[in-house]
């Protein structure tokens, strides 16, 4: 597994936080994103994500969102916020989104073992329709940011 740290521009977004456990990942993310993709319709500018706030356990409060060309004003519902800018540890994922943990868990001692430290919320960036792409062809971008 390849593991790089890239300087990323920051990134406007709109979504929706919601607390869930891990067990009820797929279900709320396919949920918002039909939401999501309706309210952004041609602003939108690149694949879909999930941001990971708070994890504790089994569950954890994640933002299902979608990046915009440029910042739009959000509802009481969806939320205009910004992916930071900086640097990030960055992992390819591929296959299937249960084997995700594996790659995450990979990532963060890879992290340790550079001296790298967390520097706010990590996101995946989902690169493939699973709809339409087999299972173990699925890819997943994830982005850890880093001090």
């Amino acid at each position: 597994m390849d593991f790089t740290i890239e300087t990323i521009p920051s990134q406007p977004v709109v979504g929706i936080r919601t607390m869930t456990k891990m067990g009820e990942i797929g279900d709320r993310i396919g949920a918002l994103m039909p939401e999501l993709g309706d309210f952004a319709g041609d602003r939108m500018a690149g694949p879909p994500l999930a941001r990971w706030h708070t994890w504790e356990g089994d569950a954890g409060e994640m933002e299902v969102a979608v990046p915009v060309r440029e910042p739009v004003a959000g509802t009481d519902r969806i939320q205009a916020s910004e992916l930071p800018a900086g640097r990030a540890a960055i992992a390819m994922h591929i296959g299937p989104y249960d084997d995700l943990k594996d790659t995450w868990n990979a990532l963060g001692a890879w992290m340790k073992e550079q001296g790298l430290e967390p520097a706010g919320a990590p996101w995946e960036q989902y690169l493939s329709d699973c709809a339409v792409t087999p299972a173990d062809q699925l890819q997943t971008r994830i982005v850890w940011p880093v001090k």
